[in-house]
């Protein structure tokens, strides 16, 4: 008998699996703390996690078959590179399971514009983006660069197939506002056919309960309040196709910014069976 752990209990293939777990340790655009480790300290508080939600009264680790298929080898200080390798890998884990549900783990949030830009071309129609986040990331460039993790959602918008509900966004710059108009800032209103990709930066939660993070910003949501408008989106819905966890900064293990990560991860695995 082998007596080894891994993320998962039962590390399912590719093509069999309901979920795969995607680190991406790219941080060479962050202008705060380096996240490159956020997927290594994430995945060490999902295994510290016990499966069971006494809230939902299942175990969803038991339910669900995950596999983990490591990290994208980023190119430290190349977005482009980096780009090509975050589509490659996304096209062949959709392309050998396209009903896979794929969760990214960050890595600072530049990685979200990479990612949805394939996954867009294995979805029909208009994708809903539901982005929690301190910032707007609206920028059109950052100190002449204009690919970052604060120019990501300027980007997005400039595609059609991508309409963004932005939640919890309370510190922007002027250049932002001419942007927001285009932008939904209301769970009410989004489109009730559209599938949903959810990506959340951490720093949405205030810096008390999560305070490494790439760039914390004061007067956040709370727990509860975040968990509870998470629910809101994906609670019963057949409708989530993605969802990425960025910009934790955590340099150690037992972080509760790592393990707020963890347990979104859980919940929006349970909530969307």
């Amino acid at each position: 008998m082998l007596y080894l752990k891994k993320t998962f209990e039962y590390d399912y293939g590719i093509e069999e699996a309901d979920v795969v777990l995607v680190g991406v340790p790219f941080d060479s655009t962050q202008t705060g703390k380096s996240v490159k480790h956020g997927p290594l300290f994430i995945r060490e508080a999902i295994r510290n996690l016990p499966g069971h939600d006494p809230a939902l009264k299942k175990n969803v680790f038991e339910e669900t078959k995950f596999t983990d298929v490591g990290d994208v080898e980023v190119v430290p200080g190349n977005w482009q590179l980096t780009r090509e390798r975050i589509q490659d890998t996304v096209k062949s884990i959709l392309e050998k399971n396209p009903k896979v549900f794929p969760v990214f783990l960050g890595g600072e949030h530049l990685i979200t514009l990479g990612i949805l830009e394939e996954i867009k071309n294995h979805t029909k129609g208009k994708i809903t983006v539901v982005h929690f986040d301190a910032h707007r990331d609206l920028m059109p460039d950052w100190l002449g660069e204009k690919f970052s993790h604060i120019t990501w959602a300027h980007h997005l918008l400039k595609d059609d197939r991508f309409e963004l509900v932005q939640l919890g966004c309370r510190s922007w710059n002027k250049e932002e506002e001419s942007l927001i108009d285009r932008v939904n800032d209301s769970i009410e209103n989004i489109n009730k056919t559209n599938p949903i990709y959810i990506t959340i930066d951490l720093d949405v939660i205030d810096p008390r309960h999560a305070p490494e993070v790439g760039t914390p910003e004061p007067l956040g949501m709370n727990p509860k309040e975040f968990f509870d408008l998470l629910e809101k989106v994906c609670r019963g819905s057949d409708r989530i196709i993605g969802m990425d966890i960025v910009e934790c900064a955590s340099h150690g293990i037992g972080s509760p910014t790592a393990l707020l990560a963890a347990n979104v991860f859980k919940k929006v695995i349970a909530w969307r069976r």
